[in-house]
């Protein structure tokens, strides 16, 4: 086989991950291998020359020294035959299809590629090899054009993508051992994403975000995605490219997601990676035969999938998301593949970068005029410090500049639900509702705030029964049954103030409404028995 044919394959299979095994070598076959979480994958690469004896000590050697007892092994092998087939050849063929441990071979005849045996876990190396096998001349033409980073070693690892990954995770756990990563003010205090610190001039806060991650989940995924696309990205456009269009895209992403979510709190690296999907777009557009055999349509799938997870999943930052992807694509447009990828207007495309990243930039670092902001951040820190008096009348003063903005009415209504939790232990039943109706009003769906409001209509309404208030009693239950009419507290009330009232009908409702609640309510029990017999006498 043509060595030129021969480094192509190995460079294509390098590009998605694999690397060679020189140390097992030497007896003229070439072995492949690529980490997968659980499992590593084998590609080992002979000609026909090479008896079945030969071929089958190789394997079990190699299966013997790569196997372990944490990871799963699959192998596949690529047998390159010098001219037709002979009978040997057809024997080793059918003699490697019988070997447990091969999932998927193929046979190279010049240029010719023939699928022997198939596995699902191997359709990607299946494409890459049938691209090579297919257009090899034309790919060993092109190869230069692709990239600076083409030229290197097959074997040159990524190594701007593990940097990223390692600060990653040396970030992550300065989180956690600062607090937590899903502390909201860990992660402000530690670079990410709030407007109200940004509007006051913390400006790298536009990239900090790229290095936070808001727990373990979303921590493993965007490794997961970077360690995927990443390597994909600086092999295609080389690592000073991939600079850029990763920073640049990031710093996209924290902009749309500061003009159009400026009611969020957001970290994690999710901007940069979908410009990252940006660029594949990009090299897609330019190389579609190559990107065709290295993809095929799971690019496409795998952004339409996201996009859409993006805007219907909760609490994640589509904005960004979306931000990140044009940022990317734009940044791609900009700088190109290399020398020899030319297109006309690249200087426009280029201007248009500058532009928008120049004008929406600005825009996201202006703060508004009548600066609700400053108080919101001073009642923050007096949240955080439990000072709730001062909090209280920051977060009043923010409401009052702006009552639409998002994060002065959810940390308004995390300090009225405060006091009014402290009302409670107090047993301030008229601070205590006061406090939590103005939490339950600024979010009215929240759940905590309606609980706890519940219970202060429970208490107070018990407390104003015994002081002989009938009729505040009965307002402060109607509402807690608003609120939730499977407490059994407020019905049995209900019916004993009924029964002070002589309201024989309802009162026996009310306290079948326990019983429906509670059948083993041996006081609504005993009520409700007094309650028919002197709705009986009456009639």
């Amino acid at each position: 086989m043509n060595p030129d044919e021969l480094r192509v394959i190995r460079s294509r299979l390098t590009a998605i991950g694999y690397q060679t095994r020189d140390a097992l070598t030497k007896e003229g076959f070439i072995l492949l291998a690529k980490e997968e979480p659980f499992r590593r994958k084998l590609l080992l690469i002979g000609t026909s020359l090479h008896p079945t004896d030969q071929w089958r000590d190789f394997i079990i050697k190699t299966v013997l020294a790569e196997r372990n007892d944490r990871t799963q092994l699959s192998l596949a092998v690529l047998v390159l035959a010098l001219g037709e087939e002979t009978v040997g050849e057809s024997k080793l063929l059918e003699y490697l299809g019988e070997m447990p441990w091969v999932e998927a071979i193929w046979e190279k005849v010049a240029h010719q590629l023939t699928t022997v045996k198939s596995h699902f876990r191997w359709q990607v190396e299946e494409r890459v090899l049938f691209l090579a096998a297919q257009l090899t001349a034309a790919v060993v033409t092109e190869k230069p054009r692709v990239s600076p980073g083409w030229r290197e070693e097959a074997s040159v690892r990524p190594r701007l993508t593990y940097f990223l990954l390692v600060i990653n995770l040396l970030v992550f756990f300065g989180e956690i051992i600062r607090g937590g990563s899903n502390q909201t003010g860990v992660l402000i205090s530690m670079g990410a994403k709030y407007n109200p610190r940004l509007w006051m001039g913390e400006y790298w806060r536009l990239l900090t975000p790229l290095f936070l991650h808001a727990g373990w989940e979303h921590f493993l995924f965007n490794s997961f995605a970077l360690f995927q696309l990443g390597g994909l990205v600086e092999h295609f456009f080389g690592e000073g490219r991939f600079f850029w269009i990763y920073f640049g895209a990031g710093l996209f992403g924290t902009v749309a997601s500061t003009l159009f979510q400026p009611d969020t709190v957001s970290v994690g690296a999710s901007g940069a990676i979908f410009g990252l999907l940006g660029a594949l777009l990009y090299f897609s557009i330019r190389r579609p035969q190559v990107a065709k055999g290295l993809f095929g349509r799971r690019l496409w799938g795998t952004l339409a999938l996201n996009l859409v997870l993006g805007f219907v999943l909760p609490r994640i930052d589509y904005m960004g998301h979306l931000g990140g992807l044009i940022g990317g694509l734009l940044w791609a447009y900009a700088l190109g593949l290399g020398k020899n990828d030319q297109i006309s207007g690249r200087w426009l495309w280029r201007v248009l970068l500058v532009f928008v990243m120049a004008f929406s930039t600005i825009k996201a670092i202006t703060p508004p005029p009548n600066k609700w902001y400053l108080p919101l951040e001073t009642g923050r820190i007096a949240l955080e410090q439990q000072d709730y008096e001062k909090a209280l009348a920051s977060l009043e003063e923010s409401y009052r500049l702006n009552p639409h903005a998002g994060l002065t009415r959810g940390l308004l209504a995390g300090a009225y639900l405060a006091e009014g939790r402290q009302a409670l232990v107090d047993e301030a039943w008229d601070e205590a509702v006061h406090y939590l109706e103005q939490s339950q009003k600024l979010q009215p769906n929240a759940r905590e705030p309606r609980s706890f409001l519940a219970r202060a209509y429970l208490y107070r309404s018990f407390h104003r029964y015994n002081a002989g208030d009938l009729v505040g009693a009965e307002e402060d239950c109607l509402r807690g049954v608003a609120l939730n009419q499977r407490i059994e507290g407020f019905h049995y009330i209900l019916g004993a103030v009924y029964y002070q009232q002589e309201r024989w009908t309802e009162a026996i409702q009310e306290l079948e409404m326990v019983l429906q609640i509670n059948p083993e309510n041996q006081a609504a029990q005993a009520l409700l028995v007094e309650l028919r017999k002197a709705s009986e006498s009456m009639e």
